[in-house]
Formats: C-alpha cells, sequence, structure tokens
C-alpha cells in the first residue's frame, strides 16, 4: 500500500500524530466561524435592517454547516478506521459514498430552504423591511451550499487520511478570500446584502475547487474518488451515520436555539 505523508503520520507514532494533525485542524475549523462574522461587520455599514437580515440567515446557514461537519466527521472517521486497517479499497469506497451523500443531503437542505426562503423568514419574525433582506442574502447561500458542503467533505477526507495541513491552507485561503471580496462586492459593485452572500459563496467555491483539484486532477492524495459504478453499501452508509449524526444533531442544537432566541428577541421588540 503506497503511502502519502499523511498516511505514514497516521500510521506512526500516535502522539506525534496527535500533535502534528489537531494544530491544523483546530486553526481550520476556527477560520470557518469567521465568514458570517466577517459579513456581519461589513453589512452592518448598511443599517441595522441589513445586519438584522444576516442575523435572521445565521440559524439557518449555521444548520448547513452542522449537517456538513457531521458528514464530514463520519466520512473522515470510517476513512482513518479503513486506512488503520490498511484498507485502500475501502478508503476509496468511503469516499465516493461521502460525496453522494453529500449531494443528496444538499438537495434536501437546499430546494424547500431556496424556494420557500421568503415565507420561512416570515414565520421565524424578519417583518416586512427585514424580510425582504433576508430572503435575498438566504436564498444565494442556500443556492451556492452544494460549495459549502463539498468544502467540509473534502477537508475531511483530507484530515482522514493525515493531510490536515494542507486543509488548513485551503480554509484559510478562502477566508481571507473572503475578507477582501465582501467590501468589494458589498460597496463597490454597489450589490449590498446580496454581495455579501455572493462573495462568501464565491470563497467558498474556490476554496473547494482547489481542494478538488489536488483529489480529482492532481490526484496527489492517498484515496481516489471513482463514482462509476457506484451502488451503495449499506455497512459504509452506516458507519458514516454512527458518527456523524450526534456530530450534526450537536451542532443543530445550537442552530435551534440560535432560532428560538431570535423569536424572543423579535416578540420582545413586538410588545415593547
Amino acid at each position: 500500500m503506497e503511502q502519502t505523508e499523511g498516511v505514514k503520520t497516521l500510521l506512526g507514532d500516535p502522539k506525534k500524530a496527535i500533535i502534528k494533525l489537531s494544530i491544523p485542524m483546530i486553526i481550520a475549523m476556527s477560520v470557518h466561524t469567521i465568514y458570517n462574522l466577517v459579513d456581519a461587520l461589513w453589512v452592518s455599514g448598511l443599517g441595522a435592517d441589513a445586519l438584522a437580515a444576516v442575523g435572521f440567515v445565521y440559524p439557518l446557514f449555521f444548520m448547513a454547516l452542522a449537517l456538513a461537519t457531521g458528514l464530514g466527521v463520519g466520512a473522515g472517521s470510517a476513512l482513518s478506521r479503513n486506512i488503520g486497517a490498511k484498507n485502500k479499497e475501502g478508503a476509496n469506497a468511503v469516499t465516493s459514498h461521502a460525496f453522494v451523500l453529500m449531494f443528496i443531503t444538499v438537495i434536501i437542505f437546499t430546494i424547500p430552504l431556496f424556494f420557500f426562503a421568503e415565507p420561512i423568514f416570515e414565520i421565524i419574525g424578519a417583518g416586512p423591511v427585514v424580510g425582504p433582506l433576508a430572503t435575498i442574502y438566504g436564498q444565494i447561500i442556500f443556492a451556492g451550499s452544494i460549495f459549502m458542503f463539498l468544502n467540509y467533505i473534502i477537508n475531511a477526507i483530507l484530515r482522514g487520511e493525515g493531510d490536515a495541513k494542507r486543509a488548513m491552507y485551503a480554509m484559510v485561503f478562502g477566508a481571507i478570500l473572503n475578507i477582501i471580496l465582501d467590501p468589494i462586492f458589498i460597496y463597490s459593485f454597489g450589490l449590498g446584502v446580496a454581495g455579501a452572500a455572493y462573495a462568501t459563496v464565491l470563497s467558498f467555491s474556490l476554496s473547494s475547487i482547489i481542494m478538488l483539484y489536488w483529489l480529482v486532477v492532481k490526484k496527489d492524495t492517498f484515496v481516489s474518488l471513482n463514482l462509476k459504478n457506484f451502488s451503495f453499501n449499506r455497512k459504509i452508509v452506516v458507519d458514516i451515520f454512527q458518527v456523524g449524526i450526534p456530530s450534526a444533531l450537536m451542532q443543530l442544537s445550537m442552530a435551534i436555539t440560535m432560532l428560538i432566541i431570535n423569536g424572543i428577541i423579535v416578540q420582545g421588540k413586538r410588545m415593547g
């Protein structure tokens, strides 16, 4: 079994592997919290209504992150276990399953949120002024969620095979690009809240394309992606979901809490 540097790290001394892999992982995951924070900071210059619109979208955006993270954690865990067992064929199968499950999840998540964004924001109390702004911002984010999911899945695959440093580079690149593009799209192009959403989607997409290039074109990763003649393997799906679902539920609970807090604030303002 030909090994990359990352796989050698995984199969080597556990203490060294933890130290070598944990720091890039921590940095990479921390970086993703920057996206919405940066959007909020730049959008605040457009006024309170624009900032409130981003605030209403954030819990739903966080739900997408929860699903993507859960699927990524489950896939990364299954991938690492196959690599530990020196089962490259099994690791490749996990990679293929992760991509197919990702596309299914994106379809289930994106379609209802995109087409029913306006009534959803009405239900959660966005109001007649903030609601349209939240709908504009949200629909762009939801339409581009495929890139966010892709970003998380490929990142999890890279981490799963011990290539945490390169995964970190891709995430940091996306976050920095978002910081640069936000003011350009919002103010220079005059796109307002829509500009913030476009900058976020574009940043995610370029970061994803870089990692997809490593996996599919350059092929310098340990695992390979091949969706030809794909068929579901129940054991692999269970392996991914057993670890991924608890992780997703934990973060989904945080997103639901945000929605509840938003609702309480809205009701408080109406009563006041």
